[in-house]
């Protein structure tokens, strides 16, 4: 009786197996590296909305004790009322200069120079509380919207 010789395997074969083995390896290390990336970024993303809410809740307080400094009825500031602006002016300028320019856009910045320049005319008596007012406003409204556009 004769015996048949053991098949033999192409070289072929013996050369897809590991490639097959390392290009599954390579997929997965990729598809893990990438859903990391993508982990990264979304955590830095939230970072930096909570870092800009804060911000931003800072500016509206100040705003806002600047814009209950009294007034008398001509809508311009008393000078028994001048220290009290200026504490509070100086608090709006700490957030100006503060946290504020890591983490504003291009219309939020316009807004707070805005603001900034139209309370230092309010406090040299060139422009009303109103002008004062609307000018706050408008500075929220785009703090609003950059958070929503975040």
């Amino acid at each position: 009786m004769e015996e048949t010789p053991p098949k033999k395997t192409t070289d072929y074969s013996k050369a897809v197996a590991p490639l097959l083995t390392v290009l599954g390896i390579s997929v997965g290390a990729w598809q893990f590296t990438s859903q990391m990336s993508h982990e990264s970024k979304m955590e830095f993303s939230r970072s930096m909305y909570t870092k800009k809410l804060q911000a931003y809740e800072q500016v509206g307080k100040a705003v806002g004790d600047l814009l209950v400094v009294p007034h008398d009825e001509q809508l311009w500031i008393s000078a028994g009322d001048t220290l009290a602006f200026d504490s509070c002016l100086e608090r709006f300028r700490t957030c100006y200069w503060g946290v504020l320019p890591l983490v504003e856009d291009s219309a939020v910045e316009t807004a707070m120079i805005q603001f900034k320049d139209m309370a230092r005319f309010y406090r040299r008596g060139e422009n009303d509380y109103h002008d004062l007012a609307r000018e706050g406003m408008s500075l929220m409204n785009a703090c609003n919207k950059s958070l929503e556009n975040h």
